[in-house]
This record gives C-alpha cells, structure tokens and sequence, in this order.
C-alpha cells in the first residue's frame, strides 16, 4: 500500500535541495573568481617591467611611424618620384605629390622610405581615365598597380573589376606591412619585459633560498614562471600599441606621447621594487652596516671620554 507523502515535508525537502544547490553554484563561482582574480594578480606583477620595454618599444615605433607617413619627411628622390609618377611631361605641385604618395596603403608607408621603394618597384600609378579619354594627372585620377597589368591595358579606362583588383593587391600589401610590423615590436616588447624580469625575478629568488623558504629547484621554477610570464604580458601590450598605430598612422604621435609617460611609470614601479628588494637583501646581509664600516662613516671610536676640568681661583 502506497503511502502519500506528507506536503509539509515534501516541500521541505525540495527547499533544502535548492539551497544546496544554490551553495555549490556558488561556490563554483567563487573558485572560478579566485582563479581569475589570481591570474590578474600575477599578470600585475609582471606589469612593470612589461610596461617599460613595451612603453620604450611603442614609443620609438609610433614616433617612427608619425615622421614615416608625412610626405615632407621624404628624401627628395622619393618625393620627386610620386612628382612624376604617371606624368609623362612635366611634374605634379607638391600638394598632388603628398596625395599621390598618399595613396599608397598607410601601413606600408609607416616602415619608412625602404618599404616604400620596395612596394612601387613592381607597380605604376596608373590613370583611372586614361589620358587619351581625357583624364587628368591629378591623385584622384590614379591608382598604385602592377606594370605589367597597367601596360596591357594601353589607352582604355580601368574597368570596375580592374579598380577593385587593383585596391585589392594595396590591402593584401597593407596587411602584409601591417603583420610584419606587429609582429616584430611585439618580440622586441617580449624579450625586453623577459629580460628585466629574469634579472629582478633571480634576486628576489635567490634571497628566499638564502632565507630556506624555497629549494633551488623551486627557485628556478619561479624565475622561469615569472620570466614566461613577463615576456608574454610585455609581447601583448607592445602588439597591441603597435595595432592601434598600424590600423591607424595618423594618430601614432599621440599614442608615441602616451606611451612615454607609461614607461616612467613603469621604471617608478621597478624603482620600489628593487628598493625592496635591496631592504630584504640589508636584513640578511647588513649591506648598510658592511657599507658604512668599508667607507668609516659611523664607527665608534675606543678613545675613553674626557672629564671636563674645572679650574677653581683661589
């Protein structure tokens, strides 16, 4: 015979059933903050040295690329070379020149006049409207293509396919610049923050093995870890600086500034750290005591004390 279950207590029931499940939610939760919470403390740690070499690294390459992509920073070879791009008699005003230089994709002309010369060695700036139909020389009127596709097609006007084949090839290049650029501050970046961490890592580390709070093994393993983790943090900050002054050149100057005042926080912060660690070092070795005795300051004299004579007339 089967029995109903008293309501009361099967609501009960259910109640604590919820409550539990509602605790291990949120102690789930809890152990997923702590993790995150863990990993942004150890990223902090490594920031400093991580924002000097990547500040220092974005600061030269934004103020590079700011001077790179100004047509008057050109050597004058380059600069007469978009003067007569196109033109067959005479040359363009340097207004039409800086346009015509212009319109070659901003990333590639941000590495500077090599990078340049490399991309028009394969291309001619070719007319829109061709001449003979009445099309001008103006920047406008042109575009950067390969000279072989631009020789074949002679006297007529690019076609739409033609103009999106030829914007085509200026993205692939850009993005090709773009990478290549990235990808090279950010290893600057990251070996920089490795270094400078490695160095601060093995004399934090090697004052708690003196200390027998750590084994040698676990000495090597935090300053591989700590190292690992400073080349990583400052490999991502410096790529992504250099992103924003790829993606967008015209403000590189004011992102160069920007980053000048991060790299001497930066060096404030390794200031404090290597002050402490310089404290802990004076607690185990008396560095300042050692100090002082090496140059005679502060010494006690073995000389025994003088009384003061009083001299009483008669």
């Amino acid at each position: 015979m089967e029995i109903n279950q008293n309501p009361l207590e099967f609501i009960t029931l259910k109640v604590q059933e919820a409550v539990a499940d509602t605790q291990n939610l949120a102690n789930e939760m809890s152990a997923k903050v702590q993790e995150s919470t863990t990993a942004v403390t150890d990223w902090i740690a490594a920031a400093p040295s991580s924002i000097v070499s990547a500040g220092t690294i974005a600061s030269e390459e934004a103020f590079q690329i700011a001077h790179n992509i100004c047509f008057e920073n050109l050597p004058k070879n380059l600069q007469l070379k978009f003067a007569r791009a196109g033109v067959r008699d005479g040359m363009r005003n340097f207004q039409e020149a800086a346009k015509v230089f212009e319109s070659i994709p901003a990333q590639i002309r941000a590495r500077g006049p090599e990078a340049v010369r490399d991309f028009c060695q394969d291309k001619d700036w070719s007319h829109i409207q061709a001449r003979v139909n009445g099309g001008g020389n103006e920047a406008a009127n042109g575009i950067f293509e390969y000279f072989w596709v631009n020789r074949a097609r002679g006297g007529k006007n690019m076609t739409a396919k033609e103009l999106a084949a030829a914007k085509q090839v200026l993205a692939n290049a850009a993005f090709k610049a773009a990478v290549a650029e990235i990808v090279g501050a950010a290893v600057k970046g990251a070996i920089g923050a490795a270094v400078i961490e490695l160095i601060f890592s093995i004399l934090e580390n090697s004052l708690l093995f003196v200390e027998g709070k750590i084994t040698q093994s676990e000495l090597v393993e935090q300053v591989a870890t700590a190292t690992a983790k400073a080349g990583i943090a400052g490999g991502l900050i410096t790529g992504i600086l250099l992103v924003i002054c790829t993606l967008f050149p015209p403000v590189a100057g004011i992102l160069g500034a920007a980053a000048v005042p991060l790299a001497i926080a930066g060096i404030g912060f390794m200031g404090i750290r290597a002050w402490e660690i310089f404290c802990h070092g004076d607690r185990l070795f008396n560095i300042t005591e050692q100090a002082q005795k090496f140059l005679g300051i502060g010494e006690p004299t073995n000389e025994p004390t003088k009384e003061p004579t009083v001299t009483i007339n008669p």
